[in-house]
């Protein structure tokens, strides 16, 4: 069956067709290993999927245990199933005795060697037979294969090896393998123990490039190189340097995840590792698409609040300025410490506080590495379409990743990590108990332990938030002490690792808990005179909003002139795809300078970019249920 799947390739979602059984691309035939009419099993295997993955693969630690594949072809490659991710997980530690017409057996060890791997080559046209024999090695074991590769020509294999910043959370990468502008293979692919990677089938010829993937890490690109037929091209390292947006340069506060939201005309404290450097300037920066806006911003330094290293100023917020998430800038000067502290995304800008406010939650995602990402990023996509006033996400695993795609968000988000957690995600997120505010309504107290611990620091929070009349708590899991959100009259909990039902109330409040109930969904909570007036989907008593990993996105736009800033004149067709109405959704436009109306929609915000040859429009507009709705841009000259 074939199957359709929407990546981000070169900032564009496409549809990339994936191969499955008995379907050839570029004449690579892909029979999956668990196709039990092509492919017989002896001893014991069993089909592993991991947590989402994109493919299964059969599995066994069984010594002896064999798989036969017969084929038509003159070359053939075994697939690997991916080793198990870092923080959970066996890996796949035996060997493989691999032969083909009972010709000399070939060693592989999945412990080191790239997920494809070339068995054969330069056979005779016809029928052959593959064979896959698992071994225990020095005590050892463990293997998962995922597919066999066959071709009817000659064939040459790409031989590469990926690592980058932060190489103990990097686990896998895409790799986008073209023929000058023609896309040949896009395939998942690095064995994150060695960093070992290749893609086999490839047809001979030149101009061939890669071009290597990863959310949270900058996208590489390698030079040309010539495929040559039977044998292996090899070309240099690929490194990955993190994507900026994830990066936090010598602060404390705020951050990812601990993000300060203010109007224009407000001020926020924020504190960093200054030394002893002089403070030159503070600005604050955003980004859409190409276009820049940024403001030097005044600020006062509180001398009382240093120590050491850090120092503290309080930051004021210029009238007029334009809504957004920011970074935060502090140019300092002092010899070896001259440089810019850097806070990404930390600032958020509101023209207004939400009275009633809407929220967008989801959990237990399972983002471990490259494939679940993307699939974030496209809940992502969903948000800033929707444009709720707050994100919230629970029980995350991989911050690398997971920081990434978050990053993209438009609106301010807080994330905790529960039973499935990498170590070191305090580096990108903080203390796993903070408490972000949105002027005089809302607070949000983030709780990334199970509630058996010490509860007196969320309690303390809870406390500093008495100006604030609607208290959100986003949980790991939600059976938190009754008294706790009786005494702060806490009005909403989110979990998404937990028992008992999804949607219910606890409390004398009441506090409404809204869980998780699978990992392929979400949630738009509203809000109506400060408690919740609906968080499931079409009148359900308890169901989220359906998202398949495969699915087609619930709300998506289509533009059909580049969203790059070129084109005065660019239409933009939104859609619901879901069984309810889903206002004020957001689209953003770059557009050249100039004015501009609308139709279909109105413009509720635009900024001029730096330099003044962008502008900006964000429109609103309803989207009824199960409709498309058209919102045409043009210049007035």
């Amino acid at each position: 069956m074939k199957t359709l799947r929407y990546l981000l390739v070169s900032g564009v979602f496409c549809s990339v067709l994936l191969l499955a059984s008995g379907h050839s691309v570029a004449d690579v035939r892909v029979t999956p290993a668990g196709d039990t009419n092509q492919v017989q099993r002896e001893g014991k295997w069993s089909q592993s999927t991991f947590r989402f993955a994109q493919a299964s693969a059969l599995e066994t630690r069984t010594d002896g245990a064999s798989l036969t594949f017969q084929f038509d072809g003159t070359g053939v490659a075994v697939r690997l199933g991916a080793q198990d991710v870092p923080a959970y997980g066996p890996a796949s530690l035996g060997q493989l005795l691999i032969t083909v017409d009972e010709g000399p057996p070939l060693t592989v060890n999945p412990q080191s060697s790239a997920r494809e791997v070339l068995i054969a080559g330069e056979l005779d046209p016809g029928r052959h037979t593959c064979k896959v024999v698992h071994r225990s090695r020095r005590g050892l074991v463990g293997c998962r294969v995922e597919s066999f590769h066959t071709w009817n020509d000659q064939r040459g294999t790409l031989l590469f090896h990926v690592s980058g910043d932060e190489n103990a959370h990097l686990v896998d990468c895409r790799a986008i393998v073209r023929q000058g502008k023609t896309v040949v293979r896009n395939t998942l692919l690095r064995n994150w123990l060695t960093g070992n990677c290749s893609v086999t089938g490839l047809r001979p010829g030149d101009e061939y490039t890669v071009q290597i993937q990863a959310v949270g890490w900058q996208t590489a690109r390698s030079e040309e190189f010539r495929i040559e037929a039977n044998r292996n091209t090899e070309i240099p390292p690929i490194f990955l340097r993190r994507d900026p947006a994830t990066v936090i340069e010598r602060f404390r506060f705020p951050r990812l995840n601990q993000p300060v939201v203010r109007r224009p005309g407000e001020t926020f404290r924020a504190r960093f590792l200054g030394f002893d450097a002089e403070i030159q300037s503070v600005q604050l920066v955003r980004r859409v698409g190409d276009a820049v806006i940024s403001r030097q911003v005044p600020f006062k330094e509180d001398p009382a609040a240093a120590y050491y290293y850090d120092r503290e100023m309080i930051v004021s917020i210029p009238e007029g300025m334009s809504a957004g998430a920011y970074d935060l800038n502090v140019s300092v000067l002092g010899g070896v410490r001259t440089g810019v502290c850097r806070s990404p995304r930390s600032v958020h800008v509101l023209a207004e506080y939400p009275r009633d406010p809407v929220l967008m939650t989801f959990g237990h995602l399972d983002t471990s590495g490259q494939y679940q990402a993307e699939y974030l990023e496209r809940l992502v996509e969903v948000a800033n379409l929707a444009a709720p006033d707050f994100v919230l996400c629970s029980n995350a695993c991989n911050p690398a990743y997971v920081s990434g795609a978050l990053s993209k968000l438009r609106m301010p988000w807080v994330v905790n990590f529960g039973n499935h957690q990498f170590p070191g995600h305090e580096k990108w997120f903080g203390d796993p108990v903070h408490l972000v505010t949105v002027g005089d309504q809302l607070s949000v107290l983030n709780f990334g332990h199970p509630w058996h611990v010490d509860t007196s620091r969320a309690a303390s929070l809870l406390a500093d938030s008495s100006d604030q009349s609607l208290r959100v708590i986003n949980a790991f899991e939600p059976n938190a002490p009754e008294t706790l959100l009786n005494q702060f009259q806490v009005r909403l909990i989110h979990d998404a690792h937990g028992i008992g039902k999804k949607v219910m109330e606890m409390g004398k409040t009441p506090t409404v808990r809204v869980g998780k109930t699978n990992s392929e969904s979400f949630r738009l909570v509203r809000f109506r005179d400060g408690r919740v007036d609906s968080c499931t989907y079409a009148g359900h008593e308890t169901a989220p909003i359906p998202f398949g990993r495969e699915a087609e996105l619930p709300i998506s736009v289509q533009f059909n002139q580049p969203n790059d800033g070129t084109a005065v004149v660019n239409r933009a067709t939104v859609t619901n795809r879901l069984r309810e109405r889903v206002p004020r959704v957001q689209v953003v436009f770059v557009m050249p300078g100039g004015r501009y109306r609308v139709t279909g929609g109105e413009i509720t915000a635009q900024v001029v970019a730096d330099g003044g040859e962008l502008r900006i429009l964000t429109v609103s507009c309803d989207l009824p249920a199960e409709t498309s709705v058209v919102v045409n841009v043009e210049r007035v000259e």
